[in-house]
């Protein structure tokens, strides 16, 4: 009978990343687990954009619509259920099955909740929303391919974007509530693109050097959450400067 140790590989004493009772991170495994869990993360990322587009589509079409919008002038329950949907797509990222029904779940509400938003943004300013999506992809994948030839570990940067997108928050819900100020508003765009821009470097660098084995929904998340905000930033910014 082999006394084979069940946390390892085939490949010699190196442990299998697959199996998260060993506590070793995805980096710590084989280069084609390593492909693997990259290629799943990035396969659910693209995904999650689907969903969100297709999700939109349906609202725009549908009596979903007059929904979206009940929900969009009602800015603290569109609050709460965005981050409500984010907590609850994080809290089960983990747990198999589960984690890609709120991933998409997820996606697809933010996909009918801004489909009226977008709609609106290319009423009043024809082309922009094609505009902002091509801009978004350059900087998401120039940021994405840096961290991937570089092979820096952007972690030293998680407490300053924790701190910077805390008070993002604040400041975005007191300008929507209290100032309403559209100069706020586009200040505050570019300063959402520049953070948003610093978690793609942070989170891809999680993704390679970080991650465990079934991190690959939280991962796609985070890449998602990444992308909708360059774009929401670069949509605003657009806006602000044909406005003008």
């Amino acid at each position: 009978m082999m006394n084979q140790n069940p946390f390892q590989n085939n490949q010699g004493n190196q442990p299998n990343a697959f199996n998260t009772s060993t506590g070793w991170t995805v980096a710590q495994s084989s280069a084609e687990v390593q492909m693997a869990f990259i290629q799943k993360t990035y396969v659910l990322f693209l995904a999650g954009i689907l969903s969100a587009i297709v999700m939109g589509g349906i609202t725009l079409n549908t009596p979903l619509y007059n929904v979206s919008v009940g929900i969009l002038s009602s800015t603290w329950l569109a609050v709460i259920l965005m981050f409500g949907g984010v907590w609850i797509a994080g809290a089960v990222s983990r747990t198999e099955g589960l984690n890609y029904i709120a991933l998409f779940s997820f996606t697809g509400l933010i996909g009918f909740l801004f489909a009226p938003l977008l709609s609106m943004y290319e009423g009043a300013f024809p082309g922009i929303v094609a505009q902002a999506a091509f801009l978004s992809v350059l900087v998401f994948g120039a940021l994405t391919a840096y961290v991937f030839v570089s092979k820096k570990d952007f972690s030293f940067m998680g407490g300053f974007l924790f701190v910077g997108v805390i008070a993002l928050v604040i400041g975005g819900l007191a300008n929507a509530f209290f100032f309403k100020s559209s100069g706020a508003g586009y200040w505050m765009a570019w300063i959402s693109l520049f953070l948003f821009s610093g978690f793609v470097l942070y989170d891809t660098s999680q993704i390679i050097h970080r991650y465990d084995a079934k991190g690959y929904c939280a991962a796609a998340l985070d890449l998602f959450l990444d992308f909708f905000n360059i774009f929401m930033a670069i949509l605003r910014i657009l806006a602000g400067s044909r406005s003008d």
